[in-house]
């Protein structure tokens, strides 16, 4: 397997075989995220990814979940992907499921018939971030989506019938916002109705915009207990 940079996953793909099917992230601009630092975005030809999939299809037993990396491997065009997720059926490897992350613009750029094209190829699962349902904080954190946005993509990946897994970051409302974080992050998700709820801590990565914040002043963190309301 060839992977380039730091490779990233959801906590809840630890034992999945890692894909590296596009490089970065095409966004890349918010400001809490330190994870494709460095990475121009690209999306890896089908040679590339195909000589990752013949190597580990060897050991096709032994796969029972693989995720697609990196940051938004939905942004890979539809017969591109769908060429992936054949030729891993192809290779005999069928595993419980495939996941991959995605932004919801990502989402909503593709059409509810389309979605279902990859969830019949085998896509089980779609990562979303939605890390917060306050409007305030999404602008802060420079989200590129709106919360209408977040919602109407969560609706069409339900009404694909692609597994939805949402997540959101504990400590981005800081002690000003907290409670407005926590409250319209509930009623959010609520109407996302999502299959899976990942709540994060916020981690604080050197050289990111917020980091910068937190030291000018400009965002004060809560104590680690007082996360739980943040």
């Amino acid at each position: 397997m060839k992977y380039e940079g730091m490779i990233y996953r959801p906590p809840s793909e630890a034992d999945s075989l890692i894909l590296q099917v596009t490089v970065g992230c095409s966004y890349n601009r918010c400001t809490f995220c330190g994870a494709f630092q460095g990475k121009s975005f690209r999306i890896k030809s089908f040679d590339e990814v195909k000589e990752d999939i013949d190597e580990v299809s060897g050991y096709s037993a032994k796969v029972r979940r693989i995720f697609l990396a990196d940051g938004d491997a939905l942004a890979i065009p539809r017969e591109d992907l769908l060429r992936i997720l054949n030729y891993l059926k192809e290779k005999g490897l069928r595993p419980e499921r495939v996941g991959i992350y995605a932004n919801a613009r990502d989402i909503l750029r593709k059409e509810t018939e389309e979605l279902k094209r990859f969830k019949e190829a085998g896509l089980g699962i779609i990562y979303l971030g939605l890390e917060s349902g306050s409007p305030e904080v999404l602008r802060r954190i420079k989200k590129n989506a709106t919360v209408d946005q977040m919602i109407r993509a969560a609706k069409k990946v339900k009404e694909s019938g692609i597994l939805l897994s949402v997540t959101v970051i504990l400590g981005l409302g800081g002690v000003e916002g907290s409670k407005s974080h926590a409250e319209d992050t509930g009623k959010v998700l609520s109407e996302m109705d999502p299959d899976y709820v990942g709540a994060l801590s916020l981690m604080v990565v050197p050289g990111t915009p917020i980091e910068k914040e937190i030291e000018s002043g400009r965002l004060v963190l809560p104590p680690p207990f007082g996360l739980i309301d943040a």
